[in-house]
């Protein structure tokens, strides 16, 4: 099959790119010819005079200027667009009070968000460290246990993106994003710290003069510079023809979403060829193959063979299974109102309609082993050809997604929609290979958003609905992003869980931080927000959520919790600065308690968070 799409991107580049028109001759070109006339002579009329004898030369006529539509335009070869933000934030107690339930060493169930590290150890815990004496002096700390911010975490982080654009002509472009410093937490790469420890010559924190540049795997996880998407994009009389690695963002972004807001921190990247047509009737339409993954490659693995001296080097890489491939395509159809368009339509008070809906087929055959606790899986890189060939196991997976969406305005009326429902089946989710665990899929989701303007688009009222299917399976850590999504020694033959794409940001706490995301939840959002002098705005936003199928959360109720974010900020849209202060109450519900009737003597109930943000982003 890959071969084929490789082909018919090709045959689409080839066939189907035909140069302007005017470079083909095709244009009106300019003629040659007389003059216009001059204007006649206001000299009255009188006798005839009598011809030269020798008649004038014939005056040359000046050249024409050269033909408007001849003149080429003109383009910038580069570009850059993107951001440099910086996040700054105080989260109290977003563990809800709760701590890990453990069976001896290791986590049962885990409390609901990150905690202090020194929380981990029983000497060192904020109760018992503040309560003693002050080292070498003696004397009492004076700070009762009670005072301890042992549930209190604060940083700030940074990020420049960086989005260049190379126009190799009006018609073919290369598009990229790189990030630089990408969520660097400040102060966390003193020039003092190196994988293995500090510098003897500066044996603590306390002794750094500087902070080092990120460098992977000596003092930082990531690089300094990641570069994250790399797509060229060919626009030709049919449509525009798009390959490489490339964001894809549909609707309202529930499930794929690029992820370009300037609180966003991941985004969707697709390996994709795609090809999208010039307007038929008003609509377009769009087929694209993704690459979803392809399994271990000769860049990947060791090669084995002492002979090779490691990883195969040559310079080519090679796709080293063809049954391990996820293989995804997409049908697309669009109608979307420019915003040029809406604008006049809506000044004329017309309704402007928009949407669109997409079909994606996703297939998989064989899947690897899932990564061990000692490193013998796929997780990491140095594994053999024969160690990978051994780990293979039957998925026989597939699965299709259906997703609409819709966009109407009105005077000063939107309204917008997204739904989606996703269905398939997993004949084996088990590792062991000599046992077959199906799983079916049924998954569903809906975001419906309305919003009405007020006193010149100064106040705005918002309302928003969402909800993410769910199912029975127990949580054992609320964060989606940590939760196994597939536990094949769970007996529950579905999997309906959906979650929502980490970047669709409903609130500050609850979503975002300890669920991770929407899923097996439905929320309520009623907002008002309000533009005043200029430049200065507030927002203020009320969520209420519950669950779909309380029996997967600690409480087994219903409410989940109601949240109140409140954003003050400052905007030179001009100059491309702003800035914001935001503050986060949660109210945890009945649904995130641990009742003693099921947690014993580890039963808890859920107490406040709060958190604290601010922020400075300058666009370019």
């Amino acid at each position: 099959m890959r071969l084929l799409l490789g082909g018919l991107a090709v045959l689409l580049s080839t066939v189907f790119f035909v140069p302007g028109a005017a470079t083909q001759g095709m244009m009106p070109q300019p003629r040659g010819g007389m003059g216009a006339p001059d204007p006649k002579s206001e000299t009255k009329e009188g006798p005839a005079e009598a011809a030269p004898e020798e008649e004038a030369a014939e005056e040359e006529l000046p050249p024409l200027p050269a033909w408007p539509t001849a003149v080429k335009k003109r383009i910038e070869f580069f570009e850059l667009d993107g951001y440099f933000r910086l996040r700054a934030d105080l989260r109290h107690n977003l563990n809800l009070s709760q701590n890990d339930i453990r069976v001896g060493t290791a986590a049962a169930t885990y409390a609901p968000y990150w905690g202090p590290l020194a929380e981990r150890s029983e000497t060192n815990r904020c109760a018992v460290r503040r309560t003693r004496t002050v080292v070498g002096t003696g004397d009492d700390r004076g700070i009762s246990a009670s005072d301890c911010p042992q549930r209190t975490l604060s940083g700030a982080n940074l990020r420049l993106r960086l989005e260049p654009r190379l126009n190799v002509s009006e018609s073919v472009r290369v598009r990229t994003q790189l990030d630089v410093l990408d969520n660097l937490s400040l102060g966390s790469t003193p020039d003092n710290l190196t994988s293995t420890g500090y510098l003897p010559s500066a044996p603590t924190a306390f002794f750094s003069d500087s902070q080092a540049a990120p460098v992977a795997g000596e003092n930082s996880a990531t690089a300094a510079i990641v570069v994250k998407r790399v797509w060229g994009e060919v626009d030709t009389p049919l449509g525009q023809l798009s390959f490489g690695r490339m964001p894809w963002h549909w609707g309202l972004g529930v499930l794929h979403n690029d992820g370009q807001c300037w609180d966003c921190n991941v985004g969707n990247n697709l390996d994709r060829v795609a090809f999208v047509s010039a307007p038929i009737a008003g609509h377009r339409l769009g087929l694209a193959y993704d690459f979803a993954a392809s399994g271990p490659s000769s860049a990947t693995v060791l090669a084995g063979r002492p002979a090779y001296g490691g990883r195969w080097r040559d310079g080519s890489v090679i796709d080293l299974e063809q049954l391990d491939d996820v293989d995804q395509l997409a049908l697309m159809i669009t109608r979307v109102a420019d915003e040029t368009e809406q604008a006049d339509r809506l000044a004329r008070g017309e309704l402007v309609t928009s949407y669109g809906a997409y079909v994606l087929w996703r297939q998989q055959s064989f899947d690897y082993v899932n990564a061990a606790a000692d490193g013998s899986g796929t997780g990491t890189l140095n594994r053999t050809e024969d160690q990978l060939g051994a780990q293979l196991v039957e998925r026989h997976a597939w699965s299709w997604t259906a997703d609409g969406w819709a966009r109407l305005a009105w005077r000063k009326l939107r309204l917008e929609a997204e739904a989606l429902i996703i269905g398939g089946r997993i004949e084996n989710v088990s590792d062991d290979t000599s046992s077959i665990s199906p799983r079916r899929l049924l998954q569903y989701g809906l975001v419906a958003r309305s919003r009405y303007h007020f006193f010149g688009d100064k106040l705005k009222l918002d309302f928003e609905l969402g909800s993410a299917s769910g199912d029975d399976s127990e949580l054992f850590d609320l964060n989606r992003r940590r939760q196994r999504a597939i536990d094949p020694n769970l007996r529950d033959a579905s999997l309906n869980e959906l979650r929502f794409n980490p970047d669709f940001l409903v609130d500050l706490i609850l979503f975002r931080e300890i669920l991770g995301t929407v899923a097996n939840a439905t929320y309520l959002k009623p907002s008002l927000q309000f533009d005043f002098l200029g430049a200065l705005g507030s927002r203020l936003d009320l969520i209420y959520s519950f669950a779909n199928n309380p029996t997967a959360y600690p409480g087994n109720a219903r409410s989940l919790g109601l949240e109140m974010d409140l954003d003050l900020y400052y905007q030179n849209l001009d100059d491309g600065f702003t800035a914001g202060l935001q503050y986060g109450l949660l109210i945890p519900l009945g649904a995130l308690d641990r009742p003693a009737s099921i947690y014993l003597s580890d039963a808890k109930d859920a107490g406040l968070a709060q958190t604290l943000r601010a922020r400075m982003v300058i666009k370019f």
